[in-house]
């Protein structure tokens, strides 16, 4: 090995000699001394460099040192937000050496260029000084050293490769370590890892498998969020390695990491109709995935699906008891798709009238007492759902507001790999539901699960895609704002659909501040609009991006004319209905209220723009009552105070209602009922407005409207 550059070296001693004479047996013994003296410099410092070999010692010498196990205190787990996890690559493995200190303290940044990407005593000592950090926990100092040796095998690589730019550095396993075990400690934290390897032997455990195990803390650290609890995910993924026999090892990994962040919290659910609360323990989950894969009984391939998706499945909201019922189902058993397990369920209209009826009534709430004695689109959802979770299917139960009230209905993950979001959905302004992420236990649109399916996310673009925001982080680690953003421009170019590399895309440029070009964000909101060309959600996040970045340098008319395109877009793609009505109702909601702020800047010279822009989004969205309540919302600010205007808006209101809406679905209770609710807001606009008579009249066609249902009961 050539000796580092930065080796200290002794100054070559100076030998006093006579003109006429020198005295070579000093020199000899001069030279003997400094080589020696050099030669013992060189072997200290070959240790404090990027690992190039491992110190020979007896097994003995090199085992983990363990402290005597403390006792145990029983997990209390928040009820709360959960703790936010940094972002963070993943480590590797290997015994500890102590000598290793010594590196630790230096600080000298570990080498991944050059030989030492395929000499594999580089990836043992690596993986060795990983597991060293389990012991003295300076896991920030370890960090630090791998970032400052990852920046410059980066920097090293051509940008004319452009995608491909990091793909070599990634074939190396020491690079796929370094760039791991960096992304991992940033996710957990070293917080979280100084607790992780003060606990029980199971979990240090799994720690000194995982930092040899490039591939698999890449895949933890991806699947972590924000909302995740990453130590005690650590601490539940230990207890379910632990539980494998030894043929089972490496082949429920990715259910493994699926249940360790769905049950970094308490799992708990309560049944429909009075069934009470229960709640599911990781351990009895996993046996009952792990088992049924084996004995052939499952539907879903949970050992190829990936973590991200296996979320949606081991969060299944249905004992063990329900789901291994469902098993033994030859209907459910016979199913291709999942689709018509949410038309097993009978319909109970008594459910809705609570009409008088000799149908037995609901006392458990259990998967099979809903098969047995029907329920509505909730039970219906929810049945379809977690069989579909039973079966190893990611399933999602998703609700949401239209014409006819609330509704549930459920999507599942098809055997070609996208999902099928229409089960049971409404065709009549059902467009936007959502769901609860098991993971996180937030709302969330249903886009987002939608999106899980994409196909880029199933090519190798994709995960070219995740790595180059990897090198992001480093570059950001070292300050480099340049590098960053170069490879999250990559990032967006490798897989334009991928969520995750254009929002921080958006905040590398928000970060960077006023130094950016305005064209630069011109390029992103465009380049983002034509990525997402048939994703509104997307769009919708483009606009804001517009309206937060690019406003302050438009003028007000070129503003209007961008939030008028926005809005024109939508009501185009409102008249194209194809298996279902797709307007996306809640973004046009957005686009609305967007244009609206900005005409309220300067209320009373827009005050005929905005009148004009209120009363022709309630003529065109007069048809979803969920979104001409909203809209009713937002005509009101703009016009209040100015009675004129406010005798306008109350004449508006009247005449849509009465040529849109009334007697317009009064056999439909759903649509009665979501009607009614109507009218009340309406009436609620006339008294602040100061119009009695007019609310009274609207009280009269509430009253009918009440007749009719009460009919519908008997």
């Amino acid at each position: 090995m050539a000796t580092p550059s930065n080796s200290p070296r002794k100054p070559a001693p100076v030998i006093a000699r006579r003109s006429s004479q020198t005295n070579w047996p000093a020199v000899g013994i001069g030279l003997v001394l400094l080589g020696g003296a050099g030669w013992f410099i060189w072997k200290a410092n070959e240790r404090t460099e990027a690992p190039a070999a491992i110190v020979k010692e007896k097994p003995a010498a090199r085992e983990v040192a363990r402290e005597p196990e403390p006792e145990k205190k029983p997990f209390v787990a928040a009820t709360e937000t959960k703790p936010k996890a940094v972002d963070t690559p993943k480590m590797v493995d290997a015994p500890v050496v102590v000598e290793m200190k010594t590196a630790v303290s230096e600080l000298k940044p570990f080498l991944f260029e050059g030989t030492a990407l395929t000499d594999p005593k580089f990836f043992a000592a690596l993986v060795e000084e990983a597991r060293f950090h389990l012991k003295d926990g300076k896991w920030e100092d370890h960090l630090t050293r791998l970032q400052k040796g990852l920046l410059p095998a980066l920097r090293a690589t051509s940008a004319t490769d452009g995608v491909d730019r990091y793909n070599r550095l990634w074939e190396s396993r020491l690079f796929a370590l370094g760039m791991t075990q960096a992304l991992f400690i940033r996710r957990v934290t070293p917080d979280a890892l100084r607790a992780a390897a003060s606990g029980d032997e199971k979990l240090q455990s799994l720690l000194i498998d995982l930092l040899s195990r490039p591939e698999l803390l890449e895949k933890f650290a991806l699947t972590l969020k924000a909302e995740d609890n990453a130590a005690e995910a650590l601490h539940v993924w230990s207890l379910l390695a632990t539980d494998d026999t030894a043929a089972q090892r490496g082949k429920y990994d990715n259910l493994q990491i699926a249940c360790a962040v769905v049950f970094d919290q308490p799992l708990t659910w309560s049944r429909f109709d009075g069934g009470g609360d229960f709640s599911a323990d990781a351990l009895t989950r996993y046996r009952y995935f792990k088992t049924n894969d084996a004995a052939g009984r499952l539907s879903g391939d949970i050992r190829k699906t990936s973590p991200r998706e296996l979320v949606w499945v081991v969060g299944a909201t249905a004992t063990e008891e329900e789901m291994t019922w469902a098993l033994s189902q030859p209907r459910l058993r016979s199913l291709g798709e999942w689709a018509p397990s949410y038309g097993m369920i009978k319909y109970r209209m008594d459910y809705v009238t609570h009409e008088k009826t000799k149908l037995p009534a609901p006392t458990e709430g259990t998967l099979k007492e809903i098969l047995t004695i029907g329920g509505i689109c909730m039970h219906q959802a929810h049945f379809a759902a977690n069989t579909a979770r039973a079966f190893g299917i990611p399933a999602a139960f998703i609700t949401g507001d239209g014409n006819r009230g609330g509704h549930a209905w459920f999507a599942y993950l098809r055997k070609d790999h996208e999902w099928n979001m229409n089960t049971g959905r409404y065709n009549d302004g059902y467009a936007c539901g959502h769901t609860t992420d098991p993971q996180t236990r937030l709302s969330v649109g249903e886009f987002e699960v939608q999106i899980l399916g994409d196909a880029q996310r199933r090519g190798d673009r994709f995960l070219k895609c995740e790595r180059l925001q990897l090198a992001g982080q480093i570059y950001a680690a070292a300050g480099n704002i340049d590098g960053q953003r170069e490879s999250l421009r990559l990032a967006i170019t490798a897989a334009n659909h991928c969520l995750e590399a254009w929002r921080a895309y958006a905040a590398c440029l928000e970060a960077i501040g006023p130094s950016v070009k305005v064209e630069e964000w011109k390029g992103f909101v465009a380049d983002m609009r034509r990525a997402f060309d048939e994703w509104p959600d997307m769009r919708d996040l483009a606009d804001e991006m517009e309206e937060k970045h690019l406003y302050p340098t438009m003028t007000e008319d070129e503003i209007f004319l961008s939030c008028k395109r926005a809005y024109d877009r939508l009501m185009s793609e409102k008249k194209r209905h194809g298996e279902y009505d797709r307007t996306r109702y809640d973004i046009i909601q957005k686009a609305v209220a967007r244009e609206s702020a900005v005409l309220m800047k300067d209320r009373v010279k827009n005050a005929e723009k905005l009148n004009n822009l209120h009363r022709r989004a309630l003529e065109d969205n007069a048809d979803h009552l969920p979104t001409f309540r909203t809209l009713l919302d937002g005509y009101y600010e703009a016009i209040k105070g100015d009675a004129k205007r406010e005798a306008l808006f109350l004449s508006e209101i009247e005449r849509v209602y009465r040529r849109r809406m009334a007697g317009n679905g009064t056999n439909d209770v759903f649509r009665l009922k979501a009607v009614l609710g109507l009218l009340d807001l309406i009436q609620g606009y006339f008294d602040k407005c100061g119009d009695p008579g007019r609310a009274k009249r609207l009280q009269l066609e509430s009253d009918k409207l009440q007749k009719t249902l009460e009919k519908m009961k008997k």
